[in-house]
């Protein structure tokens, strides 16, 4: 289709098959990531959290094609802790990558996106459905749904659309890579511990990420996108109940399975 097609993150995982889809179909796609990538027509090293570094990879961005046609928000990375444990710098930190990196290369974006083009960021299942000791990753994804729906309102009468995508468990480097803090004391004991084993259990039976990266590809070739996807049969029928449920029944629930108390 010959669209350019700026995607962050596209280095592995989601990104890295989303950015296969794209240029296996004709669109010229660059990367922007932390670590070297291959797959995109151009490959930009840079921290989105560093708006330096993205500043300036935009400019070369702007001077060699003059436009953007799709942004995709990819970039980011996972965190679990005791929220009362948690360092200042540990929580500022995942808000610089998953929400201000996002704000930041939109900010950059935009000035190069004319009526049509599309904005699609990465949130999470988590925005929708928080557990325990995971707050500031969820916290961070909710606000990235919150800050989608704002833009969509913003850039509607300019014909630039915006989406979020809120995908569950994919299977790919995001459990090894998330930062695991399992400080504790006595008042937490063992919990941290249990819980988040518990939980990364299940990655044999989460979803690859190409089915994400799908669900990506046929958001951006509509004419107009969602505001929210949820990627995930299960996500969309939890999600399809809680907004039926009272909160304080699903927070119970969630609760009893993930807080710890149970081996």
């Amino acid at each position: 289709m010959n669209r350019i097609v700026v995607i962050t993150g596209a280095s592995s995982g989601i990104g890295l098959k989303t950015a296969e889809l794209f240029k296996n179909n004709g669109d010229k796609v660059i990367n922007i990531s932390k670590t070297q990538g291959e797959i995109g027509d151009k490959n930009y090293v840079a921290d989105v959290s560093n708006s330096d570094e993205v500043s300036a990879a935009f400019e070369e961005i702007k001077n060699e094609y003059g436009r953007i046609d799709i942004l995709i928000n990819n970039a980011g990375y996972g965190m679990s802790g005791v929220t009362e444990l948690l360092s200042a710098e540990e929580c500022e930190n995942i808000f610089k990558v998953n929400y201000f990196g996002t704000l930041t290369c939109i900010q950059k974006a935009l000035p190069l996106m004319q009526k049509g083009g599309k904005i699609i960021n990465l949130g999470s299942a988590m925005a929708l459905f928080p557990i325990p000791f995971r707050a500031m990753y969820g916290a961070s994804k909710s606000a990235v749904v919150n800050l989608s729906y704002s833009l969509r309102m913003e850039l509607k009468p300019l014909g630039i659309d915006v989406t979020v995508m809120c995908p569950g468990n994919t299977k790919t480097n995001f459990t090894k890579n998330r930062v695991k803090e399992f400080k504790t004391n006595e008042r937490y004991g063992d919990r941290i511990s249990v819980a988040t084993n518990k939980i990364d259990k299940g990655d044999d039976k989460r979803m690859l990420p190409i089915v994400v990266a799908k669900a990506i590809y046929k958001q951006a070739n509509k004419k107009r996108s969602k505001p929210m996807v949820i990627v995930g049969r299960k996500y969309k029928l939890l999600y399809f109940v809680s907004n039926l449920a009272p909160k304080s029944w699903l927070l119970n629930i969630t609760g009893k399975i993930y807080d710890g108390t149970r081996k």
